[in-house]
């Protein structure tokens, strides 16, 4: 396989962003374990957390298919990093530095769900770009199931930015984790293979 030796160092950039978004999601869990009365942590957000951690771990694992992509230009390595920046600004978005005003991180999740979810939106279309990158025979590859997940993943967005209740929110990030877990192990196990 000829790989552009450009990929290389996008690959290192790529592990920095995420890497980074890993630390966050972990750091900000332990933050939970360490003063659980500080932070206010609940079921609805360790869902979110969970899941984030999931498909960061998820998406990283699939970048290596970008090794695949035989030309890089500026466009395409602006694109891919800013796509890593969005996961990264989700992973923040689910701890921010200070929550004393909204009274706990679940507190903040549900009254700032339209920055969560619409980031989680966004990174949903980014990733058609990211598929797009991979070549033709990668949405081939990928089938209808990806594009279900897609219509999924932008219906459990619009579903959070539009629901209040705080029992909904936590049946939506239940049904959110269970579905990207299954998702995953079902359809994306190996890089082997298409």
């Amino acid at each position: 396989m000829d790989t552009d030796p450009v990929f290389l160092h996008i690959r290192v950039v790529l592990s920095i962003i995420l890497g980074l978004s890993i630390t966050t999601l972990l750091r900000g869990l332990a933050s939970i374990i360490e003063h659980p009365q500080h932070r206010g942590g609940s079921w609805i957000h360790l869902c979110w957390v969970v899941w984030a951690l999931v498909s960061v771990v998820t998406f990283w694992w699939w970048e290596f298919r970008l090794i695949e992509v035989r030309h890089w230009t500026f466009g395409t390595y602006v694109f891919v990093i800013g796509y890593c920046a969005a996961w990264y600004m989700l992973c923040v978005l689910l701890f921010p530095d200070d929550v004393r005003e909204f009274g706990s991180l679940e507190n903040y999740l549900l009254q700032r769900r339209g920055g969560f979810f619409g980031v989680l939106a966004l990174i949903t279309v980014l990733d058609l770009g990211d598929t797009a990158i991979k070549g033709h025979s990668r949405w081939q590859a990928l089938g209808d199931a990806y594009l279900l997940h897609t219509a999924a993943m932008l219906l459990i967005a619009g579903l959070g930015v539009a629901l209040r209740s705080r029992r909904a929110h936590l049946l939506l990030a239940a049904a959110a984790l269970a579905y990207q877990a299954a998702y995953f192990l079902l359809e994306y196990f190996t890089l082997g293979g298409t």
